[in-house]
């Protein structure tokens, strides 16, 4: 009976977020550096060729770290691994990494209930992955001092009731929640791309239950930011 030819190593493979990418193999072992060439679609994001040195106290043998742009493309890329003038395919198998910064770096509205005001602001896409700007938005806002009004409220109870005394606390905390804050975004809606940077109009709808007087915060969730928004309400 014939031999069946002997199946070919998988590759060696780096992984990680684009900026720290591993790849531990016992090849590697008593070689001082590698040199990495990288297909079409990375040499954007840190040229064509790179040299790598060669770690040799890791457990596995040894290891390559290779860092890239923040916007290196996620998925597994194809590319060709150099030692001592030999070349090795390898992967490389890029993780996911969403990050967007603003400009300014929270929201801040001002107007009476039932008003529409609007800011300017920035969205920059510092990752690897597009995020997707909503047309419309709505977030929770509460009343700045809604927590300290609540346990004023409470002390004041004459009952010493300890379920009449959580009623009324929970009461007068709910009484802090100032609604749905509506958001809109102007003309800029849409995928946000690696690398993409854009301005744009974002108007909120003050809820007619806001109390003249009072401030709100609330946040507002974008993809992988955390945005803050504060509205003072005006008499």
């Amino acid at each position: 009976m014939a031999k069946r030819p002997a199946a070919a190593a998988p590759p060696m493979r780096f992984r990680g977020v684009p900026q720290w990418l591993s790849l531990s193999n016992s090849a590697l072992a008593g070689h001082e550096c590698g040199e990495i060439v990288l297909p079409d679609a990375l040499t954007a994001h840190c040229g064509a060729t790179l040299s790598l040195p060669v770690r040799n106290s890791c457990a596995d043998g040894a290891s390559l770290r290779l860092r890239l742009a923040p916007t290196a493309p996620a998925g597994r890329h194809l590319a060709e691994l150099r030692l001592s003038g030999k070349s090795f395919p390898v992967e490389l198998d890029i993780a996911p990494r969403p990050s967007l910064r603003a400009f300014p770096s929270s929201a801040h509205f001002a107007g009476k209930p039932g008003d529409n005001p609007a800011i300017e602001m920035s969205l920059a896409n510092r990752g690897n992955v597009a995020i997707e700007l909503p047309a419309r938005a709505a977030t929770g806002i509460f009343d700045d001092i809604g927590l300290e009004t609540a346990f004023a409220e409470t002390y004041r109870e004459k009952s010493d009731d300890p379920a009449h005394l959580l009623g009324s606390w929970l009461r007068a905390l709910r009484g802090g929640y100032g609604g749905l804050l509506k958001l809109r975004i102007g003309a800029g809606a849409g995928n946000l791309e690696p690398g993409e940077e854009r301005s744009f109009e974002i108007s909120a709808h003050l809820p007619e239950c806001l109390k003249p007087g009072h401030s709100y915060h609330g946040v507002w969730k974008l993809g992988p930011l955390h945005y803050r928004i504060t509205v003072a309400v005006q008499r």
